[in-house]
């Protein structure tokens, strides 16, 4: 039989954000990553300068990685994906202007 194995965490149940804390964590561990491989990249293209095509290659590959880990680092969006902004309110009825002609 199939057991199912209990998590330590609590079963979300609503949809709340997860906490700015845990958001920032998150967002810091994915720069230290981008980051690492970054620099193992360059590190990989310098060991291979003597081919020179594939170190070229692994430049071009990891040399956007900075600004990539940058930009998510800096965005704040929630576990889902959505990105939270702020919109103005939202009205029940629209707010437009409908001729009628009355015969």
């Amino acid at each position: 039989m199939w057991r199912r194995r209990h998590r330590d965490e609590p079963v979300l149940i609503t949809d709340a954000a997860p906490s700015f804390d845990a958001e920032q964590r998150h967002r810091k561990r994915v720069y230290a990553v981008l980051m690492a491989v970054h620099l193992v990249g360059f590190t990989a293209a310098g060991l291979l300068a003597h081919i020179w095509w594939l170190a070229l290659g692994i430049v071009v590959v990891t040399g956007a990685l900075p600004w990539v880990a940058v930009v998510i680092a800096n965005d704040r969006t929630s576990e889902r994906g959505q990105r939270r902004l702020y919109r103005g309110e939202k009205r029940a009825i629209e707010d437009q202007h409908h001729d009628q002609i009355d015969s």
